[in-house]
């Protein structure tokens, strides 16, 4: 369970995503079957009065059980672990590995635009009519969004300057939320740094809202817990 706990919370799922995203979730998938599953069943079907070799056929059963339940469990964690920040329309959206395997696209292709995990990337917004089709029909057909369109993905660093101006008014946000401005505080006091030194963008994930917080030049500096979106 540790083990598997390490991957999660520093490999799969690191801050924010843990929270955010469903590292917690994978966490307590795993202790149910590791820690609860494989007791409960021996707890119910455990009978000192079996020989010795019926008591042995019993456990070599739950360990079978266990073994394939926490299989199950892993790939499913693993399968939801982000794997990209795709930008898209002035927001940035969470991106599991499931859904670039349900594309036949492999992870290795989103080396090109970012070394960065989870990638960061940037959706663009085509002008062109057969790309507007493109993806209009990818919508429909296959309920893709645009952010999940593997064709609109460009490098972020390159498109920086035009995705910075849509940034979010932070003095506006946290004046709703004083544990935000706190989380705010805290960032700035360890960087000995300024509001206006960074550049904010809401990011969706799956479970809460995060605020990505930015360099000038595009480079993720830290985050923050944004429930101002429903």
């Amino acid at each position: 369970f540790l083990l598997l706990a390490y991957f999660i919370i520093f490999e799969w799922y690191p801050l924010p995503y843990f929270t955010a995203d469903g590292g917690w979730q994978g966490i307590r998938i795993v202790a149910l079957i590791d820690l609860v599953l494989g007791p409960l069943m021996t707890l119910i079907i455990f009978n000192p009065g079996k020989s010795g070799r019926e008591i042995r056929f019993d456990l070599g059963i739950i360990a079978l059980v266990q073994v394939s339940v926490l299989v199950w469990g892993v790939y499913t964690v693993y399968n939801e672990r982000p794997v990209a920040i795709v930008h898209w329309d002035g927001e940035f959206f969470s991106m599991p590995s499931k859904s670039y395997q349900a594309q036949q696209i492999s992870l290795d292709q989103l080396r090109q635009f970012s070394d960065e995990k989870p990638a960061l990337i940037h959706a663009y917004r085509p002008v062109e009519i057969e790309k507007i089709h493109e993806v209009l029909t990818l919508s429909t057909e296959k309920r893709l969004a645009p952010f999940e369109q593997f064709q609109l993905y460009r490098p972020l660093k390159e498109n920086w300057n035009e995705i910075s101006t849509a940034q979010l008014s932070i003095d506006e946000i946290i004046s709703h939320n004083a544990g935000m401005m706190r989380e705010l505080e805290v960032f700035l006091d360890e960087f000995g740094s300024q509001k206006n030194d960074y550049i904010y963008m809401p990011l969706n994930a799956r479970y809460h809202n995060v605020i990505l917080i930015f360099s000038k030049d595009g480079d993720v500096r830290g985050t923050l817990n944004a429930p101002y979106k429903n």
